[in-house]
């Protein structure tokens, strides 16, 4: 056998472009020279022959060169490789048969034909790559040679969705044969195997490119194929790529899917071929398979309201975008959901008896479906707002989820336990309200006494329960557990203990919060003005002119009032104060809630030792007010203020006090006008 020498010039910066291609091209023509050889060694069946040539291809394909490997992959090359490397010397017994699958074309369908030589030839290349990466390759591979192999897959994808994505002639061929009538059933089924490959395909590909791969095939009928798929009874196989594709769909654009969804509610009234009626019934067969485990995924993401997380900045954009949109869409299919599927999907735990929990607990029924209602029912709580809790009340779903919690097996107690927890986490009271009436705490009390004794989920899930009523304080659930479970509860003291604890302690918050008791016992006088309370000006001047005389040895023997002193000034802020308040109590009265209350904080004290410019600016305020108001007209109180480098908001505050002083004998705190009530107002 001839071959011509190639002469590699010396490696230098200007010649390594020239002797990358040499070996590039003298590696394609080796690469045949060898194909010759092994053909010549199979015919004399030498083995140890054949065995050197697996070596030297081998050690071709791993010098890991994306040029060489779509050599290899052409057609008329692949075959040869593949035969190459039949003669593992590792395994020298059991040859592969890699080029007999290579040769074997029936397992290339076209449903529609594709007319572009350029991708159908892409097609081939790219059934070629996987399968020497998944079988001939397998036991070669190296981190070096995978990225490669991987790479050309993917753009070889990346141009076949994109052809098959621009081309609306072939989808609508494609999915016209599943509104027709005349055509086959396997014709049928293998459009939805068609489509099925063709996520697969665009799994890897960037979010934006799946989305409107998508949008695209929903414009040409791709839900059609998902209600054919779901409606084959004896085929798993189609029914499993029908939600597996539908599944990858709720993962990017939710919208989509329940648009066409209330587009369907909107055509036809309870229909059993509709597309949520379809995954309803698939989440109540087969229990446990595969199937079934995919139509509970599908539900539970339609019913998902926070946006699918992304890692890419553009996915980020396009998929805010289309929630954005998809807002009122989002509200329209929930209310549709409400209204015609909720009562019939949760049925099953709605109408639950002790009778099917006897069922349940001695195997003859499946709880899969009861864990899974619960599940759904829990994100429904958790997301739905007021549209759940309505249907929480009005079914009375939740006694029957707590008969789970006597059920035999663990995790429907959990599931239920998991249930009531998501109700109390939302802090909304008519829950709490409701249980307590319900007396729906009972089976959660007998569940841990029963378990605390037990290391277990169950237990450690029980006292997680009750610590987060005892941690956030919730008053109502506080009092019912501590007054109507503690005998039961003795068993369990410590839990008793902390929970008798959280509520003695939320009372002496309430009462504090009550009398605004400091950390001194002195009351921190405080101005309720409907939005906030507020300290007194003049009383924080007052008490630290008080303390500091108490620190000196001196004695106020004026005062009358306690530590906090009292003024003129202070009777004419009470009449502005008392006028404001009832401004703000008629115009729009608040109540502050009960978390507010528990938690507020009494107000800091004034340290006398610590020299703070306010407590000085206050200082200047009294004492410029003092002289102002003996040697000046209510008008000259601006220009004094002014020169003593007060701030703006004291200067109005003693101006509006001065003024008012003028009139106070004429004016009561009941009669205040409305312009100085404003004034006042404002300064708080």
């Amino acid at each position: 056998m001839e071959s011509e020498q190639v002469a590699i010039p010396s490696p230098s910066m200007d010649t390594l472009s020239e002797i990358g291609c040499i070996i590039a091209e003298a590696g394609h023509d080796y690469i045949g020279q060898l194909q010759e050889l092994h053909e010549v060694c199979e015919d004399l069946d030498a083995t140890e022959a054949l065995h050197v040539i697996y070596d030297i291809v081998k050690h071709i394909i791993l010098l890991n060169s994306s040029s060489l490997f779509e050599h290899i992959i052409r057609e008329d090359i692949i075959v040869g490789i593949a035969a190459m490397l039949e003669y593992d010397p590792d395994h020298p017994v059991e040859r592969g048969t890699f080029r007999d699958f290579l040769r074997d074309s029936s397992r290339y369908k076209q449903v529609v034909p594709i007319k572009d030589p350029v991708v159908q030839e892409k097609i081939h290349q790219t059934f070629r790559l996987q399968y020497l990466k998944d079988a001939v390759l397998l036991h070669i591979l190296d981190d070096g040679t995978l990225p490669v192999i991987n790479t050309l897959i993917f753009f070889n994808h990346a141009q076949i969705v994109s052809h098959i994505q621009g081309n609306h002639a072939l989808l609508a061929d494609l999915f016209s044969i599943l509104e027709d009538p005349s055509a086959d059933e396997s014709k049928k089924r293998d459009v939805v195997l068609f489509v099925h490959q063709l996520g697969n395909l665009a799994r890897n590909l960037p979010g934006t490119y799946k989305i409107g791969l998508y949008r695209t095939l929903s414009q040409h009928g791709i839900f059609l194929a998902f209600e054919y798929a779901l409606q084959a009874k004896h085929d798993s196989e189609l029914q499993s790529a029908g939600v597996d594709i539908l599944l990858s769909i709720l993962e990017h654009d939710r919208a989509l899917v329940r648009l066409y969804i209330l587009e369907q509610a909107h055509s036809q009234q309870n229909s059993a071929s509709d597309l949520f009626q379809l995954l309803l019934a698939g989440t109540k067969k087969h229990i446990g398979s595969n199937y079934q485990v995919l139509c509970c995924e599908i539900v539970r993401a339609l019913l998902e309201t926070v946006p699918p997380s992304v890692d890419v900045l553009s996915q980020q954009v396009e998929i805010i975008t289309a929630t954005s949109e998809g807002g009122k869409d989002t509200e329209d299919f929930l209310a549709l959901f409400y209204n015609s599927y909720a009562p019939r999907m949760m049925a099953p735990l709605i109408c639950l008896s002790p009778q099917t929990m006897a069922l349940v607990d001695a195997g003859k029924k499946d709880s899969g479906l009861l864990m899974f209602l619960c599940e759904t029912l829990s994100t429904m709580v958790r997301r739905h707002g007021y549209r759940a809790r309505s249907f929480v009340f009005s079914s009375n779903i939740s006694k029957s989820v707590c008969m789970l919690l006597a059920a035999k097996h663990g995790h429907l107690k959990l599931a239920a336990l998991r249930f009531i927890r998501s109700c109390i986490g939302l802090h909304d009271e008519a829950y709490n309200k409701y249980f307590i009436s319900n007396r729906l705490f009972d089976p959660i009390v007998a569940l841990y006494v029963e378990s605390r004794s037990r290391d277990n989920l169950i237990a450690s899930a029980c006292r997680e329960f009750f610590n987060f009523i005892a941690i956030c304080q919730i008053p109502s659930l506080l009092a019912h557990i501590v007054g109507t479970f503690a005998k039961a509860l003795e068993r369990a003291p410590k839990t008793l203990e902390h929970l008798r604890q959280a509520y003695n302690q939320y009372l002496e918050n309430m009462e504090r919060a009550k009398n605004g008791a400091g950390g001194d016992g002195l009351a921190t006088p405080t101005v309720d003005t409907g939005k906030r309370s507020a300290v007194s000006v003049n009383m924080l001047t007052g008490r630290e002119n008080s303390i500091s005389g108490l620190l000196n040895g001196q004695t106020n023997n004026n005062s009358t009032s306690g530590p906090w002193g009292c003024s003129i000034a202070d009777e004419m802020e009470d009449a502005y104060l008392e006028s404001s308040n009832e401004e703000v109590t008629t115009e729009a009265p608040t109540t502050l809630p009960l978390t507010i209350l528990t938690n507020r904080s009494p107000v800091a004290e004034i340290d006398d030792t610590i020299q703070s410019p306010e407590i000085d600016g206050l200082q200047n305020c009294l004492d410029i007010y003092s002289d102002a108001e003996n040697n000046a007209p209510a008008q000259s109180g601006i220009a004094v203020i002014e020169e003593s480098g007060m701030p703006s908001n004291l200067a109005m505050y003693h101006t509006t006090s001065h003024a008012h002083n003028n009139h106070s004998e004429n004016i009561s705190s009941d009669n205040t006008s409305a312009a100085e009530s404003k004034a006042a107002q404002h300064v708080y």
